[in-house]
C-alpha cells in the first residue's frame, strides 16, 4: 500500500471517530434537558461524564499499547466497537424520571453511562490508539503522529459547529441518533481498514533526528506539568458555559460555543506551525481580561451578546495559553498514549472540580473566577514548569525588601484609587459617570501592562471585589439570613433594610415580601399591583367558582395571595429547596397566611403535568425561571399543546416573560398561531408603592387563549395583540433559537410606547 494513503486513511477515521465523539454530546445532552429542568447544570454533569469516560478510553488505550502488540490491539479494539452496536441507535425509554427528593447528579451520570456509556468509552480510544497504530508503519513521519491529532479535533470542531446550524435545525433527536448510527457502521468500517494497515509487520523508515522528540524518560514533574495544564481550561470551560447560560438559557448553541473554543485551540497548538504564539496567546489574554474586568465593574449595561463574546474571546486566550504551554511539553512518540492518558486526567479532575466538588464546598460559584486567577498567574511564565510561581515569588522578595511599605508604593496606590473611583463613579447615575469610569479603568490596564505584579493584584482585586457570575451586594442596609445551592443554582434569602425580604436565585430576584405591618401579605415584584397579571385576576374575579389554577414555577408562592373563594392552587417546583425556602414562615408567609389551599408537585413541570387529568384547570402560569434562564422545554409547541389539554374550555394560559435578555413574546407569538389561539400582551414599568419606599419590578406577561371574552377583557385593560420578529419561527422540541431572541425588543418597545402615553397625557 503506498505510504501517502496511510495519512489520507488515519486522518478520516481519526475526523469520522471524533465527529462522533463530539456529536453525541449535544444530542444526548438535548435528550436528558427536559428531564432536569432545563437547569444549566445538566451540561456541567453531561461533561464530567464525557470526560472521565474519554479518561478511561485514554487508560484503555494506554494500558493495551503497553502489554498487548499492535495486531492483538487492533482485534480487541474492532470487536469492542461490534460489540457496543448492539445498544444502537441510543434513546431515552419514556418510563426513566428523575428522583425528586435528591439530588440527580448521579441518577444522571448512572442513565447516562447506561444509555451510552459502551460507545462512548471504545470511541474515547481511538484518537491515541489510531495514532499509535500510525506510528508503527514506515509512514516518514510515523515518530511523529501528533499532527494526527488535528484530523482529531478538526473532527470534533466539525461536529460542534455543525450541530447548531445543520444537525439541530433540521433533524429531529430520533433522526439525530439513527444517523449517528450510521456513522458509528461507517467508523466500524474504516477501523476495520486502518487496523489492515498495520496486520503485517511494516518496516519502518529511518527516522531523522528531531531535538523536540529526542528527550529521555518522563519525569512525574513533567506529568504534573501536563495535568495542571490540562486542567485549567477544562475548568475554565465549564465555568464560562455555566456563566453565559445562567441568565440566558440552557441550550446547544451556547453550550457548544465554549467546547468548540476549547477543542479549537488544540488545534492550533498541535498544529506543525502554530499561528499563535505564547507570546501572542499572553497579550491577547491580558487585553481581553483587562477589558472584561473593566464591564464587571463599570459597564452594567453591556449587551447580553456582547458579553458572551467577550467572555468566550477571553476564555480563547486563557485556554490559548495554557495548551500552548501543554503542547511544548509534550514528550517523544513512545511516551504517546501516556501524555494523552495524562492530559485526559486533567480534564476530568476540571469537570469533577466544576460539576461535582464546587456546589458542595461552594455556597457561590467561585470556581470560574477561582480558576481564572491562577490563569492570571501563569501570564508571566518562563515555560520551564517552574514560572507559575514568579509572580508570587517576586511579591514575597518585594515584601521581604520593602515591608509593609510594597503595599504603599506609587502603583499600588494608583491601582487602588483607580478602582475605588471606578466602582464609585459607576454607582453614580448620569450619563457620563459609566463612560468616565471605565476610560479610567481601561487607562489603568494600559498603563500597568507590563508591570508584572501590580497588573496581576488589579486584577486580583477587581475579581475579589466582582467574582463572575455572582454579585456580593452586600452592604450595611442588607442581611443575608439563607444561602444553599445545589443542582439548580445558588439560592439567597436576604433582607433589605427592614422593610422587605427577597428570594433571589442566582442573579435574579424570584420573590419579594413586605416586612411593613399592613404590607406583608401585598404582592410585589413581577405581581405588583402594577403588574398585568392583577388584569387577569379581574377578569377571573368575576367568573364563577369553583376555580383550580396550576403555577410552573413556585419561587416564594405569592401567587397564593390573589385569593377568592373557592380557588385553589397546584404548584408544579422541580427543586425541593425552593419548596422548603417557600414554605419556611420565618422566611415567607404567603403560603402560610393567604389562605388559598394548595398542593406543591415536585419534578420537572412538564413531566409531572402529563399526569394531570385534562380540562381541569381555569388557567395555567408559567413563571419557571431559573436565575434569567427560560428552559426552553417549557415554551415549545409541544409544551404549550399538553398545557392547553389540561385547560378547561375558555381556560386561560399565562406565561411571565419579564426578562433582562431574551424577548419570548414573538416565540409565543408563532405558537399561538400554530394552535389557533388568541395571543395578548402587556409591559408595564412598575415603581414605588404609595406610602412606603418599596419598590415593584417592571412586568411583562404574554396570554394565550382562545376565549374570545377574555381577549376583549384585557384589550380594555390595554393589553394588545402580540408581535412578530423577523427571523423567529415556531419553537419545538426540535427546534430552538437563542440568537433570534436576544434583546427584549417587545418588552422595551411595549415600555416606552407607555412612557410617551404618559408623557402625551402630561402635556
Amino acid at each position: 500500500m503506498k505510504i501517502s494513503s496511510y495519512t489520507a486513511v488515519y486522518s478520516l477515521t481519526l475526523l469520522l471517530s471524533a465527529a462522533l465523539l463530539f456529536s453525541i454530546q449535544p444530542i444526548f445532552s438535548k435528550m436528558i434537558l427536559p428531564l432536569l429542568g432545563g437547569t444549566p447544570h445538566v451540561w456541567n454533569t453531561a461533561m464530567v461524564f464525557f470526560q472521565v469516560t474519554l479518561l478511561a478510553g485514554y487508560a484503555y488505550a494506554h494500558g493495551t499499547t503497553r502489554f498487548l502488540s499492535v495486531r492483538a490491539q487492533a482485534a480487541l479494539h474492532i470487536v469492542l466497537l461490534l460489540a457496543f452496536a448492539a445498544v444502537l441507535p441510543f434513546a431515552i425509554d419514556d418510563s426513566v424520571t428523575p428522583p425528586v427528593d435528591r439530588d440527580p447528579t448521579f441518577w444522571q451520570l448512572a442513565l447516562m453511562a447506561t444509555v451510552i456509556g459502551g460507545p462512548f468509552f471504545v470511541l474515547s480510544g481511538s484518537a491515541p490508539m489510531f495514532q499509535r497504530w500510525f506510528s508503527e508503519t514506515d509512514h516518514p513521519d510515523a515518530d511523529n503522529p501528533y499532527f494526527l491529532y488535528g484530523a482529531s479535533n478538526l473532527g470534533s470542531m466539525t461536529a460542534l459547529l455543525a450541530y447548531p446550524v445543520v444537525i439541530e435545525p433540521f433533524l429531529n433527536l430520533n433522526m439525530q441518533s439513527t444517523f449517528w448510527t450510521y456513522g458509528y457502521a461507517a467508523l466500524i468500517i474504516m477501523s476495520a481498514l486502518s487496523a489492515a494497515m498495520v496486520w503485517k509487520h511494516v518496516k519502518k523508515a529511518p527516522v531523522q533526528h528531531d531535538p523536540l522528540f529526542d528527550a529521555g524518560g518522563v519525569t512525574w514533574k513533567q506529568r504534573g506539568w501536563w495535568l495542571f495544564m490540562a486542567f485549567l481550561p477544562s475548568s475554565l470551560m465549564l465555568g464560562v458555559t455555566t456563566y453565559i447560560t445562567t441568565d440566558i438559557a440552557s441550550a446547544p448553541l451556547l453550550w457548544i460555543l465554549p467546547l468548540a473554543i476549547y477543542v479549537g485551540t488544540f488545534i492550533l497548538v498541535f498544529a506543525r506551525k502554530p499561528l499563535i504564539s505564547r507570546e501572542m496567546a499572553t497579550a491577547g489574554f491580558s487585553i481581553t481580561l483587562g477589558v472584561l474586568l473593566t464591564t464587571v465593574v463599570a459597564w452594567s449595561s453591556l449587551n447580553a451578546m456582547a458579553m458572551i463574546a467577550l467572555h468566550l474571546l477571553t476564555f480563547f486566550f486563557a485556554a490559548m495559553l495554557c495548551h500552548t504551554e501543554l503542547a511544548n511539553a509534550r514528550p517523544k512518540s513512545s511516551h504517546l498514549t501516556e501524555f494523552y492518558l495524562t492530559m485526559s486526567v486533567g480534564g476530568a479532575l476540571g469537570g469533577i472540580l466544576n460539576a461535582l466538588i464546587a456546589p458542595q464546598i461552594f455556597l457561590i460559584p467561585l470556581e470560574y473566577t477561582l480558576v481564572l486567577l491562577v490563569v492570571i498567574l501563569l501570564r508571566h511564565h518562563a515555560g520551564d514548569g517552574l514560572g507559575l510561581r514568579s509572580g508570587i515569588a517576586e511579591f514575597r522578595r518585594r515584601v521581604k525588601e520593602q515591608g509593609i511599605d510594597v503595599l504603599f508604593d506609587l502603583p499600588v496606590l494608583t491601582l487602588v484609587g483607580v478602582i475605588i473611583l471606578s466602582v464609585t463613579l459607576s454607582q453614580i447615575p448620569g450619563k457620563l459617570t459609566s463612560p468616565v469610569a471605565i476610560f479610567l479603568l481601561l487607562l489603568g490596564f494600559a498603563i500597568l501592562f507590563r508591570k508584572r505584579w501590580t497588573f496581576n493584584m488589579a486584577c486580583l482585586t477587581i475579581l475579589f471585589l466582582f467574582p463572575l457570575g455572582y454579585s456580593w451586594k452586600i452592604t450595611n442596609n442588607q442581611e443575608v439570613l439563607h444561602v444553599d445551592r445545589n443542582f439548580f443554582g445558588v439560592m439567597r434569602v436576604v433582607n433589605f433594610g427592614t422593610t422587605e425580604r427577597t428570594f433571589i436565585h442566582g442573579t435574579t430576584t424570584h420573590g419579594t415580601q413586605a416586612q411593613i405591618d399592613g404590607y406583608k401579605l401585598k404582592p410585589l415584584s413581577y405581581y405588583s399591583e402594577f403588574s398585568p397579571i392583577n388584569n387577569v385576576y379581574n377578569y377571573l374575579d368575576k367568573e364563577p367558582t369553583p376555580q383550580r389554577i396550576a403555577v410552573l414555577g413556585l419561587g416564594v408562592g405569592v401567587t397564593a395571595c390573589f385569593t377568592k373563594e373557592g380557588r385553589s392552587y397546584n404548584f408544579f417546583e422541580i427543586d425541593p429547596d425552593v419548596v422548603a425556602i417557600a414554605e419556611n414562615q420565618e422566611y415567607f408567609t404567603f403560603l402560610s397566611d393567604c389562605g388559598s389551599p394548595y398542593h406543591i408537585e415536585l419534578g420537572d413541570a412538564r413531566l409531572t403535568m402529563r399526569k394531570e387529568d385534562d380540562g381541569q384547570y381555569d388557567m395555567i402560569i408559567a413563571d419557571a425561571y431559573s436565575s434569567d434562564n427560560i428552559p426552553v422545554h417549557l415554551i415549545t409547541l409541544e409544551a404549550i399543546q399538553l398545557y392547553s389539554r389540561k385547560l378547561k374550555e375558555g381556560g386561560i394560559l399565562l406565561f411571565n416573560v419579564s426578562n433582562r435578555h431574551l424577548d419570548m413574546e414573538p416565540v409565543l407569538h408563532e405558537a399561538a398561531k400554530k394552535m389557533d389561539m388568541y395571543a395578548v400582551a402587556k409591559a408595564t414599568e412598575g415603581g414605588s408603592i404609595e406610602g412606603t419606599n418599596l419598590y415593584a419590578y417592571p412586568a411583562q406577561f404574554v396570554a394565550l387563549t382562545k376565549n374570545e371574552n377574555v381577549v376583549s377583557a384585557l384589550k380594555r385593560a390595554d393589553w394588545s395583540d402580540t408581535t412578530a420578529r423577523d427571523g423567529v419561527r415556531l419553537w419545538t422540541d426540535t427546534y430552538s433559537n437563542i440568537i433570534r431572541v436576544l434583546g427584549n425588543k417587545a418588552g422595551m418597545g411595549r415600555i416606552e410606547a407607555i412612557r410617551k402615553k404618559n408623557e402625551n397625557e402630561a402635556n
